[in-house]
């Protein structure tokens, strides 16, 4: 997954004229960096080697789907953090004003189906036009922009926006509400507010220190969280998503896909998760080859055979309790049913 350009806006509010408590700063000098850097909170040994953009060259080199359009080329600065994760991608960045653009020319050559998520900290208002429309936002706001569709943000003083690029494939039924072209009004609400914590602390644990890549299980957290915040929004507007049988059908595979490894996961997890009750969820898979349970069952079988080539030396009740099947018994049972032979036999023969 390619990195999408991290300078993107905050939030979406209704603008209102306001006065600065000072003068805000437009130029990125090193005791700026410094600064940002540490207000990053991480530990100056274990940070990661950011890139720099300097002037017109810099321009350039700020690639990423987007083209930037600085308001004093020569004078460009900007230095960014950018790390591409399992699932998804997070980023830091620090930069002068600008104005950044994605064309209906780069939606369409260099299509990108992605959500940004994006906080800053620093004072100063900032545009975002999108789909015929203009809002404003400042720090602390929580912000969602689709690239699937051309947009343009601008700054007029130093901007440090921090995220997450996530898949809109990810989102399941919550992707329509991230493509509509109304855009959402993000309202400082408790959960609002813990998930721009949350993923500013997340993007400068991920993107700027220089350390292993997290689980995929906490990046799907973190997906959840961004989901969740999606999801408060069809409150504030009265939005409601098309609840169908193909939107929830594909919701509960992408649940399967996430939590088969949890032994507690079941056909009533997914209904309960999907606010359905138990006929009207089996109705959504009646016609089909596999049950619910079947499916479940099948992806715990394969977690179970990827794990046993890749870890030759683990013990198979381990390989049993980290796929998902309650007892060892039920794990062969189940394997031999698929594969023809125990899990033993079948790592010895594949291995040998």
């Amino acid at each position: 997954m390619t990195t999408i350009n991290p300078v993107v806006p905050q939030t979406v509010r209704a603008f209102a004229p306001h006065r600065e408590a000072a003068p805000l700063s437009t130029q990125l000098t090193p005791r700026a960096v410094a600064a940002w850097e540490a207000r990053l909170g991480v530990d100056r040994q274990r940070m990661a080697r950011p890139t720099h953009f300097v002037g017109p060259l810099g321009v350039q080199e700020w690639r990423g789907g987007t083209v930037m359009v600085p308001r004093d080329v020569e004078n460009f600065r900007a230095v960014r953090y950018d790390r591409e994760l399992s699932l998804t991608g997070s980023f830091c960045a620090l930069h002068s004003p600008a104005r950044i653009e994605r064309t209906a020319t780069l939606v369409e050559h260099e299509p990108r189906e992605t959500l940004l998520v994006t906080v800053t900290s620093l004072r100063g208002r900032t545009v975002l036009r999108q789909n015929g429309q203009e809002y404003d936002y400042s720090a602390g706001d929580l912000v969602f922009v689709a690239t699937t569709s051309p947009f343009a943000q601008a700054t007029a003083a130093i901007s440090d926006p921090a995220g997450l690029v996530i898949p809109l494939t990810m989102l399941g039924k919550h992707r329509a509400l991230a493509e509509r072209q109304r855009r959402p009004i993000n309202k400082r609400s408790a959960l609002s507010r813990a998930a721009a914590g949350f993923i500013r602390r997340f993007a400068a644990d991920t993107a700027a220190a220089d350390m292993p890549l997290p689980s995929s299980d906490t990046e799907l957290a973190a997906v959840d969280l961004v989901t969740a915040a999606l999801a408060e929004l069809t409150v504030d507007d009265g939005y409601r998503l098309q609840d169908d049988a193909l939107f929830n059908h594909q919701s509960a595979l992408d649940l399967i896909s996430r939590h088969h490894r949890d032994p507690e996961f079941t056909p009533d997890s997914i209904a309960a998760e999907l606010h359905l009750s138990r006929r009207q969820l089996y109705r959504l898979f009646e016609n089909t080859d596999q049950s619910l349970a079947t499916r479940i069952a099948d992806a715990r079988v394969e977690t179970a055979r990827e794990m046993l080539l890749a870890n030759p030396w683990l013990p198979i009740g381990n390989i049993s309790a980290a796929a998902g099947f309650r007892s060892v018994a039920t794990f062969r049972n189940r394997f031999k049913a698929s594969h023809g032979v125990g899990p033993v036999e079948y790592r010895q023969r594949v291995m040998g």
